[in-house]
């Protein structure tokens, strides 16, 4: 039986885009997009490190700094890092408001304490989840299985008694394989249709 229903971040509660942070930078250094997009997501794990807690926002800072050559304040990186990159999935809110009255409601998310920072703004609703996982707080991300294991403790429920939902299906497989109930996410719709299959009445 559900009891918890635990939620991904990114292209579940929110849709994201990594475009818009390469065409910020690109345009601030003359680097045409390819190369900025190369430089930060194919040459470099700096994003896997700051969203794995391996380093902090600081060196983050100072790290992508050099890498793009930017020539910017902490401040104003932070900025343009996060904004603009998230918007609301249609019907979530909704959703989740929803369950939230016969469901403890929980957020697993791999990110960056920037980009948390930012979530909160624009997706308040996070500030009313019962219980909240971060890759950046805990140390490790998706699919490592001890980011499962500190939502489960946190929560305080059998495994069997969560039910999780991510946009990728190698963390719904790291969910299951925790012994969670697990869906892969793709639209509210289908993800309607797949909490009744459950079982649980919204």
């Amino acid at each position: 039986m559900v009891k918890e229903i635990i939620f991904d971040f990114g292209n579940v509660i929110c849709h994201f885009t990594n475009d818009i942070l390469v065409k910020k930078i690109s345009n601030l250094t003359g680097k045409n997009r390819e190369e900025v997009f190369d430089l930060i997501y194919k040459k470099s794990d700096i994003i896997k490190r700051v969203e794995s807690g391996a380093i902090t926002s600081e060196q983050f800072y100072k790290e992508l700094s050099n890498l793009c050559e930017l020539n910017i304040s902490y401040t104003e990186l932070k900025e343009i890092y996060s904004k603009d990159k998230f918007t609301i999935v249609e019907g979530m809110n909704e959703l989740i408001e929803s369950l939230k009255k016969n469901f403890k409601i929980g957020l697993l998310s791999n990110t960056s304490e920037w980009d948390y920072e930012y979530i909160l703004k624009i997706a308040p609703i996070i500030k009313t989840f019962d219980a909240i996982t971060t890759s950046f707080e805990v140390g490790a991300m998706k699919p490592n299985p001890i980011i499962f294991k500190d939502a489960l403790i946190k929560l305080q429920f059998k495994p069997e008694e969560c039910l999780f939902t991510d946009d990728i299906t190698e963390n719904v497989e790291a969910a299951k394989k925790m012994g969670m109930q697990a869906v892969q996410f793709t639209t509210v719709e289908k993800f309607r249709t797949d909490l009744a299959k459950l079982g649980v009445e919204i």
